[in-house]
């Protein structure tokens, strides 16, 4: 996976717009079916939303990251931001979405991301204090993943 963009936002609700614009941009460039481009933006702002409530949940008002990540005709997007667990993250690292009761609109929004892509994974870097969300679309889950960088 090469990433080729990388956008960070304030955690406002209104800015997943901007990430979303950005994707958008980057599908039409590679020619992405329109179908695969709108499956990529919904699951993106769903992730998007789960971590800005984690973010306004703790009280630190960290900043949102979307790395966008390309191979052949797949796609990851990488949504980041420092600060703690998301508190659905478990059902995400090991893959037990199943396993999640959907009563609240960020579980439901976890679940729709999950369907909409090939996987959807929580990582934890605990040296960097970063949570990242990687969203896979017709690509290798995980291949290439590093511990974030700093912009």
């Amino acid at each position: 996976m090469q990433e080729v963009v990388r956008v960070t936002v304030i955690p406002r609700r209104e800015m997943v717009v901007v990430v979303n614009a950005g994707l958008e941009a980057l599908c039409r460039l590679r020619k992405t079916p329109q179908e695969d481009a709108k499956r990529l933006q919904l699951a993106v702002e769903e992730v998007f939303l789960y971590a800005l409530s984690t973010i306004k949940t703790s009280k630190h008002n960290a900043d949102i990251s979307a790395r966008f990540r390309v191979h052949d005709d797949g796609f990851q997007v990488v949504i980041e931001y420092p600060g703690i667990r998301g508190p659905l993250d478990h059902y995400l690292r090991a893959d037990h979405l199943h396993l999640l009761q959907v009563k609240t609109f960020e579980a439901l929004g976890l679940c729709i991301a999950r369907k909409l892509m090939d996987s959807l994974e929580a990582r934890y870097w605990p040296q960097e204090g970063i949570n990242s969300y990687v969203l896979s679309l017709n690509a290798p889950a995980g291949k290439g993943d590093t511990a974030p960088t700093e912009s």
